[in-house]
């Protein structure tokens, strides 16, 4: 589904973008991919922060685009598909991360969940790829824009 249809469909509203906010959207991925990373961590909580850095770059792709998430119901899914026209993300990629976003649903709503080391590894490494892609899209931008 592209950004217009979310317009359209008030999962999105455009709103301008805020430099500050997105600073701090940068900011906050950068303290979660820490969390994630850091081995002292339970592996939920490490493959949470993984997800959860993955989501602000979502979120901060969209307020680069000048577009805000509404407060509808699941706007975690379609935030995390806005990544294929923001950032360009493969489908396959955007399946994954919504497997991320039901793994955590499950483990905040139902309890705890079974997280192998090696999911923790992948959720990690997805979530620093995405960071280092919206940096890059974000220099783009910052480029095409001057």
């Amino acid at each position: 589904m592209s950004l217009e249809e979310m317009i359209l469909r008030g999962e999105l509203r455009r709103e301008p973008a805020v430099p500050e906010e997105i600073r701090q959207l940068l900011a906050g991925i950068t303290r979660r991919l820490d969390d994630a990373r850091r081995v002292e961590n339970h592996p939920e909580t490490r493959i949470e922060q993984a997800y959860h850095a993955i989501l602000n770059c979502a979120l901060a792709a969209l307020r680069v685009e000048g577009l805000r998430s509404t407060n509808v119901l699941g706007k975690h899914q379609f935030v995390l598909e806005s990544l294929g026209d923001t950032l360009e993300v493969e489908s396959k990629r955007i399946d994954y991360y919504q497997r991320l976003r039901s793994l955590r649903n499950k483990e905040i709503y139902e309890g705890a969940v079974h997280v192998s080391p090696r999911d923790v590894t992948e959720a990690t490494e997805e979530a620093v790829w995405l960071s280092e892609r919206l940096q890059r899209w974000i220099e783009d931008q910052d480029r095409a824009a001057r």
